[in-house]
């Protein structure tokens, strides 16, 4: 049986072992991506066990724990030892593939599951993002043209030759924000510096907007290809003496990643209503959705 002794901690060192799982079975979710997992390290720790020819993430974050169904090929029977393991220890049981869901609701109906929308994730027509045609997108337009009437600009990719200019762009974007007084935001800024420390051996990429009037870097994106499908955004700066720079973000890094992917994934909202307002405006075609069932309610009768 599954248990704690199974799990070691996630470091960057060991971090081949996760990749090469995540290589051989894609994820949609950005709680199961490499980057996601190591530049968040610092405030939510992961474990990992490698069991049974399958990876199985803990990760805690501000106390909980939770644990997400095997990544490999789908096993009733190693899910049934999963479920008796997070009851056994308390911890929620957390599900972002549908085909685990599946599985589950099959095996076991009498399960409670509960939609976690706040981790919903957003995912995009990469073609309509970079062209925004249509009434629909008719705001966002006036806004992208409002910007282009006061500022030009250029797009430059990320580099390491560019990462200190990053950075400064990075620490001026944190004080605007006052996010010495935000814990989720300062966390957001060590994942985004750790990002940027270790760029070369993490498989990310970014561009940056340049203002070609004072040369000042005014916003960039960062993001990584998580499978054929589907590109994720991990940050998204701009510097508001610059309105509709997140706009212009937006539309650029859609061009940038024209012809690579078909999905762009912007992430959740994390049930903040302004968030929500903002990325629902975007008119996303589909969700990355999230589940989850409680210890209490995974029955005593499995053993």
């Amino acid at each position: 049986m599954l248990t704690r002794a199974d799990f070691t901690p996630v470091t960057f060192e060991n971090r081949n072992t996760i990749e090469e799982y995540l290589t051989r079975y894609p994820q949609y979710h950005s709680e199961s991506s490499i980057v996601t997992i190591l530049s968040w390290e610092h405030c939510a720790p992961c474990a990992f066990a490698e069991y049974k020819n399958h990876l199985i993430l803990e990760c805690c974050m501000e106390g909980e724990r939770g644990i997400h169904t095997p990544i490999g090929e789908q096993d009733s029977a190693l899910l049934e030892e999963l479920l008796i393991f997070a009851r056994e220890e308390g911890i929620v049981l957390e599900i972002y593939e549908e085909e685990a869901l599946a599985l589950l609701k099959k095996t076991h109906p009498e399960i409670p599951v509960t939609e976690n929308r706040g981790y919903f994730e957003y995912c995009y027509n990469t073609e309509e993002l970079a062209d925004l045609n249509g009434k629909k997108y008719r705001n966002i337009r006036g806004q992208i043209n409002t910007f282009n009437a006061r500022w030009k600009y250029r797009v430059e990719k990320i580099t390491e030759n560019n990462i200190p200019e990053i950075s400064r762009l990075v620490v001026e974007w944190a004080r605007e924000k006052q996010c010495d007084a935000n814990s989720i935001m300062n966390e957001e800024i060590t994942a985004l510096c750790f990002t940027l420390d270790h760029w070369s051996e993490l498989p990310v990429d970014g561009i940056t907007i340049r203002i070609e009037e004072n040369g000042c870097l005014a916003g960039m994106a960062v993001w990584e290809i998580q499978n054929k499908d589907a590109a994720l955004i991990h940050f998204e700066k701009g510097l508001s003496n610059y309105p509709g720079i997140y706009k212009i973000i937006n539309k650029e890094t859609a061009r940038e990643l024209r012809g690579k992917v078909t999905w762009i994934n912007r992430e959740s909202d994390m049930d903040v209503p302004g968030l929500r307002e903002a990325k629902l405006r975007y008119h996303p075609e589909h969700f990355v959705k999230a589940y989850y069932i409680l210890p209490e309610d995974i029955p005593e009768t499995l053993r």
